[in-house]
Protein backbone atom coordinates (compact mmCIF):
# COMPACT_ATOMS: atom_id res chain seq x y z
CA UNK A 1 0.00 0.00 0.00
CA UNK A 2 1.25 3.60 -1.26
CA UNK A 3 0.02 7.13 -0.30
CA UNK A 4 0.97 9.65 -2.02
CA UNK A 5 2.81 12.50 -1.13
CA UNK A 6 0.97 15.85 -1.57
CA UNK A 7 2.58 19.01 -2.21
CA UNK A 8 0.79 21.51 -0.25
CA UNK A 9 1.67 25.32 0.15
CA UNK A 10 2.97 24.93 4.11
CA UNK A 11 6.33 26.95 4.73
CA UNK A 12 8.01 24.84 7.44
CA UNK A 13 11.04 27.29 7.02
CA UNK A 14 12.61 27.98 11.16
CA UNK A 15 11.30 24.13 11.94
CA UNK A 16 13.14 22.19 13.52
CA UNK A 17 13.11 18.09 11.70
CA UNK A 18 13.60 15.05 12.93
CA UNK A 19 15.14 12.46 11.19
CA UNK A 20 15.37 9.45 12.80
CA UNK A 21 17.23 7.55 10.05
CA UNK A 22 19.27 10.65 9.42
CA UNK A 23 20.25 10.83 6.17
CA UNK A 24 22.16 7.95 3.80
CA UNK A 25 26.06 8.82 4.60
CA UNK A 26 25.41 10.90 7.58
CA UNK A 27 23.96 8.43 10.09
CA UNK A 28 24.78 10.56 13.44
CA UNK A 29 23.16 13.71 11.29
CA UNK A 30 19.23 13.57 12.71
CA UNK A 31 18.14 16.99 13.93
CA UNK A 32 18.17 20.05 11.10
CA UNK A 33 16.95 22.81 10.70
CA UNK A 34 15.17 24.62 7.69
CA UNK A 35 15.85 28.32 7.05
CA UNK A 36 15.66 30.61 4.06
CA UNK A 37 18.89 30.70 1.60
CA UNK A 38 18.94 33.48 -0.90
CA UNK A 39 15.88 35.61 -1.82
CA UNK A 40 13.73 35.98 1.05
CA UNK A 41 11.19 35.31 -0.87
CA UNK A 42 12.71 32.84 -3.55
CA UNK A 43 11.63 29.09 -3.15
CA UNK A 44 15.03 27.87 -1.98
CA UNK A 45 15.74 26.75 1.69
CA UNK A 46 18.76 25.50 3.75
CA UNK A 47 18.43 22.73 5.39
CA UNK A 48 21.01 22.67 8.57
CA UNK A 49 22.33 20.03 10.97
CA UNK A 50 22.08 20.38 14.73
CA UNK A 51 24.28 17.44 15.27
CA UNK A 52 27.36 18.06 13.09
CA UNK A 53 29.02 20.94 12.00
CA UNK A 54 29.13 22.51 8.76
CA UNK A 55 26.35 20.14 7.06
CA UNK A 56 23.82 21.18 5.32
CA UNK A 57 22.01 20.98 2.23
CA UNK A 58 19.94 23.47 -0.25
CA UNK A 59 16.44 22.08 -0.71
CA UNK A 60 13.35 23.08 -2.42
CA UNK A 61 9.49 22.40 -2.95
CA UNK A 62 9.65 20.27 -5.92
CA UNK A 63 6.50 22.31 -7.45
CA UNK A 64 7.43 25.80 -9.04
CA UNK A 65 9.44 23.46 -10.76
CA UNK A 66 8.21 19.52 -11.69
CA UNK A 67 4.37 20.79 -10.97
CA UNK A 68 3.51 16.71 -11.88
CA UNK A 69 5.72 15.33 -9.25
CA UNK A 70 3.72 13.55 -7.12
CA UNK A 71 5.73 11.04 -5.20
CA UNK A 72 4.30 7.86 -3.85
CA UNK A 73 5.68 7.09 -0.65
CA UNK A 74 5.05 3.15 1.31
CA UNK A 75 2.50 3.56 3.66
CA UNK A 76 5.05 1.58 6.36
CA UNK A 77 7.46 5.21 5.82
CA UNK A 78 3.79 7.84 6.06
CA UNK A 79 3.12 5.16 9.13
CA UNK A 80 7.00 5.61 10.87
CA UNK A 81 6.35 9.21 10.29
CA UNK A 82 2.74 9.28 11.55
CA UNK A 83 1.24 10.99 8.28
CA UNK A 84 -2.38 10.37 8.56
CA UNK A 85 -3.35 12.15 5.75
CA UNK A 86 -2.00 12.79 2.40
CA UNK A 87 -2.35 16.89 3.02
CA UNK A 88 -0.04 16.70 6.31
CA UNK A 89 3.07 15.57 4.32
CA UNK A 90 5.58 18.60 2.84
CA UNK A 91 7.83 17.78 -0.23
CA UNK A 92 11.55 19.23 -0.80
CA UNK A 93 13.92 17.83 -2.85
CA UNK A 94 18.27 17.94 -2.57
CA UNK A 95 19.72 20.53 -4.98
CA UNK A 96 23.12 19.81 -5.80
CA UNK A 97 24.57 23.44 -6.83
CA UNK A 98 27.25 23.33 -10.39
CA UNK A 99 29.07 26.33 -11.38
CA UNK A 100 26.01 28.33 -13.05
CA UNK A 101 22.36 28.02 -12.02
CA UNK A 102 21.59 25.53 -15.05
CA UNK A 103 24.15 23.76 -14.07
CA UNK A 104 21.70 22.63 -10.34
CA UNK A 105 20.13 18.99 -9.94
CA UNK A 106 17.91 18.02 -7.84
CA UNK A 107 17.27 14.04 -6.67
CA UNK A 108 13.66 13.59 -7.17
CA UNK A 109 14.44 9.70 -6.79
CA UNK A 110 15.08 10.64 -2.92
CA UNK A 111 12.75 13.39 -1.65
CA UNK A 112 12.72 14.19 1.89
CA UNK A 113 9.14 13.88 3.26
CA UNK A 114 8.12 15.95 6.47
CA UNK A 115 5.27 15.28 8.65
CA UNK A 116 4.15 19.20 9.03
CA UNK A 117 2.19 18.24 11.95
CA UNK A 118 5.38 16.63 14.15
CA UNK A 119 8.17 18.08 11.87
CA UNK A 120 9.01 14.13 11.76
CA UNK A 121 11.05 13.78 8.32
CA UNK A 122 13.01 10.76 5.95
CA UNK A 123 14.35 10.80 3.28
CA UNK A 124 12.37 8.17 0.96
CA UNK A 125 14.42 6.40 -2.30
CA UNK A 126 10.83 5.67 -4.75
CA UNK A 127 10.66 2.13 -5.03
CA UNK A 128 9.97 1.53 -9.13
CA UNK A 129 9.84 4.93 -9.56
CA UNK A 130 11.48 6.19 -13.12
CA UNK A 131 12.94 9.47 -11.53
CA UNK A 132 16.53 10.23 -11.48
CA UNK A 133 18.58 11.52 -8.42
CA UNK A 134 20.56 14.04 -11.10
CA UNK A 135 17.28 15.68 -12.94
CA UNK A 136 18.21 19.39 -13.74
CA UNK A 137 16.50 21.80 -11.82
CA UNK A 138 15.86 24.37 -14.78
CA UNK A 139 15.05 22.87 -17.95
CA UNK A 140 16.56 24.68 -21.27
CA UNK A 141 13.96 25.95 -24.06
CA UNK A 142 15.27 22.80 -26.18
CA UNK A 143 14.13 20.54 -23.36
CA UNK A 144 11.06 21.59 -22.44
CA UNK A 145 9.74 21.45 -26.36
Amino acid sequence: MTATAMINPTSLDGSELYLDAGLPGFPGAHRFRLQPWGDPDGPFSLLVCLDADELAFVVVRPEPFFPEYTPQIARAIADRLGLVRAADAVVYVIVTLGPTPLDATVNLLGPLVVNRRNQLAAQVVLDGDSSDVRTPLMRTSAEAG
